[in-house]
Order: C-alpha cells, then structure tokens, then sequence
C-alpha cells in the first residue's frame, strides 16, 4: 500500500474546483479519478488538458461522460445543449485528448480496493468483471474503435452469450451508466436516477442486491451524486454533486480520510 493514493470524484469540468481540492492534497499525491472528468461543467476543455498534464500522477477511469464524448467524436452521439464537451471536439488538440481518452481503463484495482465509475453489477464475480473490463478497454484502444461506439447507445442487459454491439453496450451500461437494479434479478433498471427516498419499491441499489457476488475488496465508484457520500467498509461513493453546488469529494486510500471543496453550482439537478 502506498499511502498516498487519492481518489477524486466526478469532476466534470470543473476545474476550479478540481485545483483548490488539489491545494488541500500533498504536492506528490497519486490521483485516481473514478470517471466523468468531463462535461456540463465550464471548463471541459480546460479540466482534460490539466489532468493529463499531470502524467503518470494521475489515473483516470472512464465514466458515461467521458464516453459520450468519445461517441460524438465517433459519430454516434450527439453533443446536447448542455453539454460542454464541444470545445473539445473542436479543439487543435482533439485528436491527442481523444485518444488520451479512449486508452482510460474502466476498472482499477489499487491498494486492496476495487476503483469503478458506476459499480461493479451484481451478478458479475470479480474475474467476470476483470475480464469484461480488459476486453472494452482493448476494443476502445484500437483502431476501429469509432465502429465500436456505432451503437453504443440503448438498454441492453448483460448476458453471457452476448456478442458484438450488444456484449459492447452492455458492458459499457453496467460499468459506467448503473444505479438501481431489480431487487428480485439483479437486472438493471435505466431510469431512476434519484436517491434511494424516492425509488419504486421493486428496485435496489445496485450495492444492496441481496444475491451480490461476493468481489473480495471494497468499491469505490461516483457517478451517482444523488446518493450521496458513502464511507463503509465494504463502499466508498464519492460524487458528492460538484456539478451541482455540492463538492469535489478525494478519499486517501487506505485510511479512508477524507477531503473536500465547496463547489459553485453549475447546473441544475432537478431541470
């Protein structure tokens, strides 16, 4: 264990807030962001030039924003209106900054600890979930990968026999789009984003499904800043709403201390 292992939450281009948590953390901290550094925040461009800038201090693991970006640079997605991610298509360097981008792993295991943007889906043990995660990582590292984000968008459910778009897109929606799943087949459910309060009554998180494959570590993961923060033993939620007026949450691994910025409001969560 190094000691001197912080993960950071959601950024999403927000990079003021991402430099005054930076003040609070040692000068040779190793980062590891858990997804969506990119996107609805101010400064998009700005946050993915900083973070990789800083080299091999900082590991980035990709989120659903980060591969958004990717599919409107693929031609598979487009940019909305509230997204900020244009200034980087268009950007002299986009070419650098995407394949900096698609070269990001979806699944880190550092120091005892599992690091994931959404989760780890329930039904998959700890080799399923490193074995899924390696074969995205090399689909998206090659040279056809603007062909594989062609369909990345929809609602498939993963199943082993899954293959091509489908096996894709529904390992993309387990490691960086889920929440809630069903609380009787572990199915994950699309859309519910809200915090636990309001969700239906068929539907759980995906961390409190009752037939959970055991995966040896605990989990850290963001994504969902409605959940909130989270520090227990077996999990760690640090999107703690940077985006919107929250704050920029980093956890030191392994003694779970942690760190935040107070973060100016962006955006709204309701609108």
């Amino acid at each position: 264990m190094s000691g001197n292992l912080y993960a950071i939450g959601d950024v999403q281009g927000c990079l003021e807030s991402l430099e005054g948590l930076l003040e609070q953390l040692p000068g040779d901290a190793e980062l590891l962001f858990v997804g969506d550094l990119v996107n609805r925040g101010p400064q998009s461009l700005e946050t993915l030039r900083f973070i990789m800038g800083l080299g091999d201090r900082a590991t980035a693991l990709l989120g659903n924003h980060d591969m958004h970006l990717l599919a409107c640079a693929a031609g598979a997605g487009k940019v909305h209106r509230k997204d900020t991610i244009g200034p980087i298509l268009e950007a002299p360097d986009a070419g650098e900054l995407l394949d900096w981008v698609r070269t990001r792993p979806l699944m880190v295991e550092r120091d005892g600890v599992i690091f994931v943007h959404a989760g780890v889906p329930p039904l998959w043990d700890l080799p399923t979930a490193r074995a899924l995660a390696h074969e995205v990582e090399a689909e998206l590292a090659g040279d056809d990968w603007k062909r594989s984000l062609a369909h990345m968008y929809g609602k498939t459910q993963w199943a082993p026999d899954l293959t091509g778009d489908d096996r894709l897109r529904a390992i993309l929606n387990g490691f960086t789009r889920m929440r809630f799943v069903d609380r009787e087949t572990g199915l994950l459910d699309f859309d519910q984003k809200e915090g636990v309060g309001r969700a239906p009554a068929n539907l759980v998180p995906w961390f409190e499904f009752r037939g959970r494959k055991p995966l040896g570590a605990p989990v850290c993961f963001g994504h969902w800043s409605m959940l909130g923060l989270i520090n227990r033993p077996d999990l760690m939620a640090i999107d703690t709403g940077c985006l919107w007026g929250g704050e920029l949450t980093a956890v030191r691994i392994p003694d779970r201390r942690l760190f935040t910025e107070n973060c100016p409001c962006w955006s709204n969560p309701l609108a």
